[in-house]
């Protein structure tokens, strides 16, 4: 399940937080700096899927940018940058 709040979007499994895209506002733009998923969890799309949910909901009302190394490169390949 995935849920939205003020800062970053998160992934919960089993009443347990096992991923999050975190990101900054600052007027009209929105930072991605940070990406992780539980190491248990690795490799399941997981984090794709977090970029894919935060670039739904950030792109309806700023700018998005990535300083995250894995944001950037998610990006990059799906056209967002």
């Amino acid at each position: 399940m995935y849920k939205i709040l003020d800062d970053k979007i998160i992934y919960i499994f089993n009443d347990n937080i096992i991923g999050e895209v975190c990101f900054e506002i600052n007027g009209n733009r929105a930072l991605i700096y940070h990406t992780y998923v539980d190491s248990n969890y690795r490799g399941m799309g997981i984090a794709s899927a977090l970029m894919k949910k935060a670039f739904e909901y950030l792109e309806k009302n700023y700018i998005v940018e990535c300083s995250c190394s894995y944001a950037k490169t998610w990006a990059i390949k799906h056209g967002k940058l």
